[in-house]
């Protein structure tokens, strides 16, 4: 296991408000490298997301199956 899977999963073990404050503070960090999505963008299409889903105009998918699709196409190399 690489040491960011580690870093991962010790993240994931945190209780829901210090899991809210590592997010947090990965995102900023990330809006500070030159992330072209400001806070405020960044914040406001979670909300439109989060609407769109209440109100039944999208759905959702379980993020271990999210996560598995991502790792499959990154071990065949289709990620950017």
């Amino acid at each position: 296991m690489s040491d960011r899977e580690v870093i991962l999963q010790q993240a994931l073990a945190l209780p829901p408000d210090d899991r809210a404050y590592v997010a947090t503070a990965l995102e900023h960090s990330l809006a500070g490298e030159g992330d072209p999505m400001s806070s405020q963008e960044f914040l406001a299409e979670l909300q439109r997301r989060s609407a769109a889903y209440r109100a039944g105009t999208t759905s959702a998918r379980p993020a271990a199956e999210v996560l598995a699709d991502l790792r499959g196409r990154q071990a065949g190399g289709t990620m950017t």
